[in-house]
């Protein structure tokens, strides 16, 4: 061990016996302190789902086929925590999922390795001064909230590519959110391909 790893020995001590202390709880301590921080419980978005459908990426046939999926419940955000965000998914994914399945019977995906193209919308601000519950430190965290929401085609002939073009530049959409950044708040979106 070299001399500038001893001169921070007695710097890092505290921090280090505040870890070990922090391995030795139980699943139990662990989630109580998580639980005990200030806001945890109630400063998460959580948005209501309901049943919705989706047209599929690259679809063929002439009957239009649905995917019966969840999406953002429409009456129900209110005032909630994270309805902004949740609200401007929505309407940046409006026309990219369906209400209905109108004139055919809605397919139910059943396998388990499927899984449905999304975008997430990122909101970041409130930087507040927190404790670690593991080292003891202080440090900065922002309120963090995210939400995502499958998408699919506005018609079957519609893939990936150009439904994320339309949801970017269209009035509303994923651009238009990133702009809303400012020195106090970060917002942005992630894209997330479908796995089959």
């Amino acid at each position: 061990m070299g001399f500038r790893a001893l001169q921070r020995y007695e710097s890092q001590k505290a921090r280090y016996d505040a870890y070990k202390l922090w391995l030795a709880k139980t699943p139990e301590q662990k989630q109580a302190l998580y639980a005990a921080i200030p806001g945890i419980s109630t400063g998460k978005a959580k948005p209501v789902l309901t049943a919705g459908y989706l047209i599929p990426f690259n679809a063929t046939g002439t009957i239009v086929t649905y995917i019966k999926t969840s999406r953002i419940l429409h009456a129900t955000q209110g005032a909630a925590v994270g309805a902004d965000v949740a609200n401007a998914l929505r309407t940046a994914l409006a026309g990219q999922f369906f209400l209905t399945a109108a004139g055919t019977t809605p397919v139910v995906i059943s396998s388990p390795k499927y899984k449905f193209a999304k975008l997430s919308f990122t909101n970041k601000d409130s930087f507040v001064k927190r404790v670690s519950r593991i080292t003891g430190n202080t440090y900065q965290k922002p309120t963090t909230d995210t939400i995502s929401m499958p998408f699919g085609g506005k018609t079957m002939a519609d893939d990936f590519d150009t439904a994320v073009a339309d949801i970017k530049a269209k009035t509303g959409g994923a651009n238009a959110w990133k702009a809303g950044s400012n020195a106090t708040v970060k917002k942005s979106y992630k894209f997330t391909p479908e796995e089959i």
